[in-house]
């Protein structure tokens, strides 16, 4: 197994991992939204998006930020480097065949 593919696979491994976390949070924040309004007549009521959004209020309201950016890079590299050198390990205790 050569660097160039356990690096490979290290990126890839903490993308998905990152992938599946937003998509998780997507799917829970839609899931919560059609739990809240649970009577269609008063959906209909408000035809307006802005008025729906300003009565669901639950999660947090993530601002762009230095730290923010600074931390999800920083999982990122971890993510990846952990995986790498798992496999690397793995891969190297292996015997050749």
């Amino acid at each position: 197994m050569t660097r160039k593919r356990v690096v490979m696979e290290s990126v890839l491994f903490a993308a998905a991992i990152y992938v599946g976390y937003f998509v998780f949070m997507m799917l829970q924040g839609m899931v919560l939204t059609q739990r809240h309004v649970r009577n269609i007549d008063l959906a209909q009521q408000y035809e307006q998006a802005e008025s729906l959004q300003a009565q669901v209020a639950f999660g947090m309201i993530e601002r762009n930020s230095e730290w923010f950016t600074v931390a999800v890079m920083g999982g990122f590299i971890v993510l990846g480097s952990l995986y790498g050198s798992i496999r690397w390990m793995l891969a190297k205790r292996r015997p050749q065949s």
